[in-house]
């Protein structure tokens, strides 16, 4: 259809506590064509940041504390890092302890 952007879907997976504290197993996004792991981010923030409060820095627009970002098998800490069309980023909670 023209004058409609291009999307991309990306579904989203918090693990653990992550999982409890989003309400939901897998939550979709439509982020424009060319968006990165910074626009998810953003998004999660914009959409998700008060529900998130204990886990979520509104100010800082990151989760406090350890947060593992994975696609796949790929630990991702870079904001640029593009994302595509149908990826799944799983979220994970770091567990710190010895």
């Amino acid at each position: 259809m023209p004058g409609v952007p291009p999307v991309i879907r990306v579904r989203l997976e918090p693990c653990g506590t992550l999982r409890e504290a989003f309400g939901a197993p897998e939550l979709a996004f439509e982020l424009p064509e060319g968006a990165s792991l910074g626009d998810l981010l953003d998004r999660i923030g914009a959409e998700h940041g008060e529900r998130l409060a204990a886990l979520w820095n509104l100010r800082e627009r990151r989760f406090r504390g350890p947060v593992v970002i994975m696609t796949g098998t790929v630990v991702v800490k870079d904001r640029a890092t593009p994302l595509r069309d149908q990826q799944t980023v799983s979220l994970h909670k770091a567990v710190v302890g010895g």
